[in-house]
């Protein structure tokens, strides 16, 4: 995937930020604070940082994003929907009976999540889980957890 260049990353950002809030009003339920509150660091380590590839989402290689704030997940997927992961119109489908983009990432569903997440705190555990695979497997791949202010209280 390319990556951009650092001053392209605000208008990412406001991109991302613009399909949030579009989803959670066609959802007309969510958690805005929780999505917006992620979209930079979302925009940094999709668009400049991470090496991922959206053809190929289980790529062995790919650096790992946990999204441990489950609640969240509309950055999450308005982030992967900008990355070529799935089509945006997808998005609008948040929250809907048989969509793949329920309140909390469900892996089974949606290609480009690395672990089904909503319980606060668990993803830490997920993180580290898949940085000691990475030591075993003697792999040079990056693991991030995103978490929330009521993780690390």
């Amino acid at each position: 995937m390319k990556k951009l260049m650092l001053e392209e990353l605000p208008s990412k950002a406001k991109e991302i930020r613009q399909d949030i809030i579009r989803m959670l009003a066609e959802a007309g339920s969510g958690h805005p604070g929780g999505s917006l509150s992620a979209t930079d660091i979302l925009t940094a380590l999709y668009f400049h940082l991470m090496d991922h590839d959206p053809k190929n989402p289980k790529w062995p290689d790919r650096d790992r994003l946990i999204l441990s704030k489950g609640h969240g997940a509309p950055a999450l997927y308005a982030t992967l929907a900008q990355a070529d992961y799935f089509p945006r119109e997808l998005l609008m489908t948040l929250r809907k009976l048989e969509s793949p983009l329920q309140g909390h990432p469900d892996l089974r569903r949606l290609p480009g999540l690395e672990a089904s997440t909503g319980s606060l705190g668990q993803g830490l555990s997920i993180g580290i889980g898949c940085a000691l695979a990475r030591r075993l497997d003697k792999k040079s791949y990056y693991t991030y957890v995103l978490m929330s202010d009521g993780e690390t209280n």
